[in-house]
């Protein structure tokens, strides 16, 4: 009997300790009424963590930029505009004289000016002399002595232009040639006969009359003489027109 009780008590000591054992390896439950803490959450995906960096798909693209490029920021027709203007020889000037002229009044060293009344425009159609430009002139002896020799005893005046003085104010100095003297006014005789258009200055816009009767035009460097056909005395009325020629390309500013 005491083997017996002994060998009992062996078997419940080692089913006693291979049950203490086992219960120690399991987790302990979670008593009732107490929530399971949940597990951390991972860092990348915490709301409150901001990120780094965006990922490579979802970066904003980069500011373009809004400056204009140079060669719009300069305007070309200020360049274009800015060129000088060549006034080319053979180029012919139409004016009509402002102060009436004599040879019984005129003299050598006399100063006169005549109003452009036409336009006078460059090779591609722009206005180099505008109307209104005021072209200045002096009368003169003849440099020519068989000239002089040969109309001394004749009417004569000889004029000789020196510049063209446009409306800013600018001189611009020409040699010309003067071609001929015209009558600028309507006859008033003359009938069905529309009448011409009037400049502010007087002359007629653009388109002279006939040349003066009793006056013959010679060619002089610098300008030209007018001789009396008629008669010794040479008159060139106020508002007569004259025409001249440019002798060599000049700059117009």
């Amino acid at each position: 009997m005491l083997l017996r009780r002994a060998f009992l008590i062996a078997v419940i000591a080692i089913l006693s300790s291979k049950l203490g054992i086992s219960q120690a390896s399991q987790p302990a439950a979670p008593e009732q009424g107490t929530a399971a803490t949940p597990p951390p959450a991972a860092a990348s995906q915490s709301p409150e963590q901001p990120q780094k960096e965006l990922p490579p798909d979802t970066k904003a693209p980069a500011p373009k930029s809004s400056a204009k490029p140079e060669s719009d920021s300069i305007p070309t027709s200020s360049v274009e505009n800015s060129q000088p203007q060549v006034l080319k020889a053979g180029t012919e000037i139409r004016a009509t004289l402002d102060t009436p002229l004599s040879t019984k009044t005129s003299r050598v060293g006399d100063r006169f000016t005549a109003t452009v009344s036409a336009p006078v425009r460059g090779l591609i159609g722009n206005v180099i002399v505008p109307v209104g430009s005021k072209l200045n002139g002096q009368i003169s002896d003849s440099d020519n002595e068989r000239l002089a020799d040969a109309i001394k005893d004749m009417g004569h005046l000889n004029l000789r232009f020196t510049d063209i003085q446009l409306p800013n104010g600018q001189d611009v100095p020409i040699d010309a040639t003067l071609i001929s003297v015209h009558n600028t006014k309507a006859n008033p005789h003359s009938e069905n006969r529309a009448a011409p258009a009037i400049s502010a200055n007087g002359g007629v816009a653009g388109s002279f009359g006939p040349p003066l009767r009793g006056l013959a035009v010679g060619n002089l460097a610098g300008g030209g003489y007018v001789l009396a056909t008629n008669g010794k005395q040479v008159n060139l009325p106020a508002e007569c027109g004259l025409r001249l020629r440019i002798d060599r390309n000049t700059t117009v500013p």
